[in-house]
């Protein structure tokens, strides 16, 4: 599969949704060559191209409710929400083994989306040489806004790759991909509201008002790429993969049988997909039909 990307959305844990889609890409053996994640997305990304089939699901189902996940006395003690030491840690290193060795062994390219907090601008990384410094930057790409601290990394302080890229479309068609499989985690025809409280990230985040100004306009660049996304899907450049049914889990949902019914409904999804999905990869192609 030449010229074809992978777009993965973020969504907190709404991201049980994309690890059933993945979990469905790993028993057909579809292998991407280029991926790219912001936020959730990221997270996933990396366990989908280290071909660990059902390691998103044990950390985001099976932990989902462990108390170092996610903690509201968390926020007011360190000002994290979500336990980033368990999850990009503990998790990683101890508990569900993320197996770097196997992510080397991918050709595929996975590219990494964050937002530099100083510039507003997305920053993308696709080359790691270690596992802490993948782990570095999917953390940076998944550290939200007043919930979580921004990451150092070469240089740059970096956050949530969701907030100035979203759905990092753009990224996957600057590199020279010519068809994208874009991965959402929100129901069809949901937009973006502006954001509230903005007096409240003015005054959190004075010190870096691009940061500001790209959270102020985070509204628009995701309504305007999810109206890109449909004009490419009439001209048959997208294929979307979106819940059928009403999304009633939260970003920071701690639910197991909601997260692991919305786990089956990715994989259910993408399984119904599967016919029009093999007929997208493989049009206008001299690639064999897929398997």
């Amino acid at each position: 599969m030449d010229n074809i990307g992978l777009i993965l959305e973020g969504g907190g844990m709404r991201g049980a949704y994309t690890a059933g889609v993945l979990d469905f890409f790993h028993d057909e053996q579809l292998v991407f060559p280029y991926i790219v994640g912001a936020s959730a997305g990221a997270c996933n990304g990396s366990s989908y191209v280290s071909n660990q089939r059902g390691r998103n699901y044990e950390v985001i189902v099976e932990y989902g409710d462990h108390p170092e996940y996610i903690s509201y006395k968390r926020v007011f003690r360190h000002k994290e929400l979500f336990g980033m030491d368990f999850i990009f840690d503990t998790l990683p290193n101890k508990l569900v083994p993320f197996d770097f060795d196997s992510y080397l062994k991918n050709n595929s390219r996975f590219v990494v989306s964050t937002t530099d907090i100083d510039t507003g601008e997305p920053v993308y990384y696709s080359s790691f040489e270690s596992k802490e410094e993948l782990l570095s930057v999917v953390r940076a790409s998944s550290s939200l806004p007043f919930i979580s601290r921004s990451v150092r990394y070469k240089g740059r302080n970096l956050m949530d790759g969701g907030i100035s890229d979203p759905i990092p479309i753009e990224a996957s068609i600057k590199a020279g991909n010519e068809k994208h499989v874009v991965v959402l985690t929100r129901n069809e025809g949901y937009l973006k509201k502006p954001m509230k409280f903005s007096w409240l990230v003015n005054r959190g985040y004075k010190r870096n008002p691009e940061l500001i100004r790209a959270m102020q306009n985070r509204h628009l660049k995701y309504n305007d790429t999810i109206e890109q996304l449909k004009k490419m899907e009439q001209r048959n450049e997208v294929l979307i993969i979106r819940p059928k049914k009403t999304i009633n889990v939260s970003r920071i949902e701690r639910n197991k049988d909601k997260l692991h019914n919305l786990y089956t409904q990715g994989y259910q999804d993408a399984k119904n997909l599967r016919e029009k999905l093999y007929d997208f990869l493989n049009e206008k192609s001299k690639l064999p039909h897929l398997h």
